[in-house]
């Protein structure tokens, strides 16, 4: 088993949201009717597409994003703190409108709950044109139509499964969280995933926090188990690192239990390597 992996050259695209997470820490864990409550509440940048994307340069890679960001206070706040950290903005739209902030209850285990309105849930991408790039993540329900088409044309696609009603891509891996499909098998979910990826998916990747990973191309099923799991009480992000870790290894030549079983370490090292400078990660709301 390798145990690190070269980045390739080549832009990566992450079509993925870039969030205002209001991240509440909680004292104790949520209970039906408890009143809990909360040691620190901070607004920090996050998102699919803002974890991918900067866990995607962390390993070398040139990531450009493709997202909204608003022109208020906030927004302006994002583009300032995301330009200072060298981020490719080319394909940032910046929309008139007002920020919506997702609130992530944060318990004391590391679990999170994630509030989002219905208006913050049902946004969508867009491009003016189809673009290129040596590889594609998605982590998105609504896309436009250039966005499918430049799918389509990639060598190289991976989508975090969408839940809801999305937009149908070509992908040729999805990855998805166990959690998010409670008593559902994995026909059942792999059934779902080719609807949405369509006839190019090829395997199906299922996280389940600290536990193994379970791959599935319809018919043969792969349990990848992580041999160093960690503990910590910051969950938040570790998906889409574990995403970029995945896309970081197939584009550099692995298989996808290869890719799994090295993406579960690096994320596991990722968190603890967090967890060891934990504080001087959050961004503050501006006065």
């Amino acid at each position: 088993m390798r145990t690190s992996l070269t980045a390739a050259s080549g832009s990566i695209i992450v079509i993925g949201h870039i969030n205002h997470d209001r991240i509440w820490r909680l004292n104790g864990p949520l209970r039906s009717g408890a009143r809990i409550s909360w040691s620190d509440r901070r607004v920090r940048l996050g998102g699919g597409g803002y974890y991918t994307a900067r866990r995607l340069m962390d390993l070398g890679h040139s990531a450009s994003l493709v997202a909204t960001l608003r022109d208020d206070r906030l927004g302006r706040w994002a583009l300032d703190a995301l330009t200072a950290r060298h981020f490719d903005l080319t394909h940032v739209d910046i929309a008139k409108g007002e920020t919506e902030c997702a609130d992530i209850l944060l318990e004391p285990n590391g679990e999170r709950t994630i509030l989002s309105s219905q208006k913050r849930i049902s946004r969508s991408f867009s491009l003016s044109a189809p673009i290129k790039g040596e590889a594609f993540y998605v982590n998105g329900a609504h896309l436009c139509d250039n966005i499918v088409q430049s799918l389509d044309k990639a060598r190289l696609v991976v989508s975090q499964f969408p839940l809801g009603n999305p937009t149908p891509r070509p992908a040729d891996v999805m990855v998805g969280s166990k959690a998010d499909f409670p008593g559902q098998g994995l026909e059942e979910i792999w059934q779902a995933a080719s609807r949405i990826g369509g006839s190019r998916l090829k395997q199906l990747a299922l996280t389940d926090g600290p536990h193994e990973i379970t791959l599935f191309d319809g018919g043969k099923r792969q349990d990848v188990h992580i041999p160093h799991p960690v503990s910590t009480g910051d969950t938040i992000g570790a998906g889409d690192s574990f995403s970029a870790a995945i896309l970081h290894a197939l584009i550099g030549g692995a298989g996808l239990a290869e890719a799994a079983q090295w993406a579960g370490d690096a994320t596991a090292r990722w968190l603890l390597q967090r967890d060891a400078i934990a504080g001087t990660d959050w961004a503050d709301e501006p006065a």
